[in-house]
């Protein structure tokens, strides 16, 4: 029987013109994700609790059980959201024992002996991070996973998250299942808040969909399928998780040989229109590979000999990559300049604007991004596409394509429409969802000798195909990914 560890009663949130009331009841060891279109995080969740919205009771053994409010039941919570970090200047041990409460194992605090601490809390939960290491060096996902052991150190019983897994590489987000069952054996709660479905909820004991009115659907683990939630967040079957549908192929558009890092790969014929995904397990080869793209000249494209960037750009070259993406806009110039950029080509006669075309080209972009200025990466992103949108590019070249933001739907649509017509799509991520929701030709690799080609025949024999390559198992559905008590 389930110990019940937490109920929180009408957990209120409030937001501009309605307010969202939750009864959560949560048990010890569970994984449990709380899923709603936008409004819930961590961020959200401390907020309330500074204004007395959060209500409830914590039970323990041979205790009574002790209402939440400010004291003691605090102490046995610990918040991470998507945004935290060590702190640089100190080193990895100092910031797991000395910020935020936590228990050092001796009774006064002494470097040399938290260093020695740190070593063996990092080889008791197998994490291949360096005590060595310089914190500004760390990774996001090895700062996050520093985190949780300090939560762990710091005596917390419910772990609050967003849920910032799906910038892992797999080998990182198999490191954080695997923490998360190590920890769960040691009475451990994780309550992950997420906004879609992605690779924690597949794995949560229970989702809870929220909507304004409170908890309107509970999922369990064996009744998880990605495109169910999906349509219980959002209310209908949302177009965003009906796979893309493979355009005409038309001709080659340029041979990609890769054999030089990938030891007997043999040349790739990639065809105008078609969607050829590059899946990378570690993440460790997606900058050659985009190199190979923008830096090794000559080759062809078209049938257009490409000699530097430039000539590849005007080739029909349109690279993105989501790391660098400010290199791309010019912050001091208006949306429209930006736009207006890329195009000077078209809309030129002997130096001379057309401005009938300049307004529809421009305008009819700056509808698309919906008048939203550029804010945020989410923004610059859309922005980019529309961009080389204008300049109906020949290829367009997505570099650690491993994107979560909210507005999906209006981003693939925007991917698939260029797709659509004519160009083809390189997809290089780390995000196996992303490239089974595009690939018409997928290239899985998880090192250089150990790689392999799949083709998209249908959709379902597809994806099992390519999960049982890269997990070993035969995955029949979303619930079948590895679970973090199953690892």
């Amino acid at each position: 029987m389930k110990e019940h560890l937490l109920q929180i009663d009408n957990f209120r949130f409030e937001q501009q013109n309605f307010q969202s009331s939750i009864n959560l009841s949560i048990y010890k060891r569970e994984l449990i994700a709380v899923c709603s279109p936008s409004f819930l995080d961590v961020d959200k969740l401390q907020e309330n609790y500074k204004r007395h919205l959060l209500k409830g009771t914590l039970f323990f053994k041979s205790q009574p059980p002790q209402l939440l409010s400010k004291g003691k039941p605090l102490k046995y919570f610990y918040t991470i959201s998507k945004y935290s970090h060590l702190i640089s200047s100190l080193s990895i041990s100092d910031n797991i024992f000395t910020i935020r409460r936590s228990s050092f194992p001796n009774l006064f605090y002494i470097p040399k002996y938290a260093k020695i601490a740190a070593e063996d809390l990092l080889k008791e939960f197998k994490l291949s991070i360096s005590i060595h290491t310089p914190v500004s060096e760390l990774t996001k996902a090895q700062q996050h996973l520093l985190l949780i052991l300090k939560a762990y150190i710091s005596s917390a019983k419910i772990i609050f998250l967003d849920d910032f897994v799906e910038s892992y590489t797999y080998a990182e987000f198999q490191q954080f299942l695997t923490l998360i069952r190590q920890l769960r054996d040691r009475e451990i709660t994780f309550l992950v808040f997420s906004k879609s479905p992605s690779l924690v909820t597949q794995n949560a004991d229970r989702i809870f969909v929220v909507s304004d009115d409170g908890i309107t659907n509970i999922l369990s683990h064996e009744n998880y399928h990605a495109d169910r939630l999906s349509a219980l967040i959002l209310g209908k079957t949302p177009e965003l998780f009906i796979r893309k549908k493979s355009c005409q192929q038309s001709g080659t558009l340029m041979n990609l040989d890769w054999s030089s890092f990938l030891h007997g790969l043999k040349p790739l014929t990639l065809h105008r229109q078609e969607c050829l995904c590059i899946f990378d397990f570690y993440g460790s080869h997606i900058a050659n590979l985009y190199n190979f793209f923008v830096k090794k000249f000559p080759y062809c494209l078209g049938g257009k000999t490409c000699t530097n960037y430039t000539s590849a750009i005007q080739n029909g070259l349109a690279p993105i990559d989501l790391s660098n993406m400010m290199k791309y806009f010019f912050p001091d110039l208006s949306l429209g300049d930006n736009l207006t950029l890329s195009i000077l080509n078209k809309i030129n006669t002997f130096g001379v604007i057309d401005r009938k075309l300049w307004n529809y080209c421009v305008n009819s972009s700056i509808r698309e991004m919906k008048g939203h200025p550029i804010e945020n990466a989410e923004d610059l992103f859309l922005f980019l596409l529309m961009k080389w949108k204008l300049k109906n590019p020949s290829l367009l070249l997505l570099s650690d394509f491993n994107t979560t933001y909210s507005n999906r739907s209006d981003l693939y649509q925007n991917i698939s429409q260029i797709n659509q017509e004519g160009a083809a799509l390189v997809l290089l991520s780390t995000n196996l969802w992303n490239c089974l929701y595009f690939a018409d030709t997928l290239l899985a690799i998880k090192n250089t000798d150990d790689y392999r080609i799949f083709h998209k025949e249908d959709s379902k024999t597809f994806e099992d195909k390519v999960k049982n390559y890269l997990y070993g198992t035969k995955c029949a559905s979303p619930s079948q990914m590895p679970h973090p008590l199953n690892l």
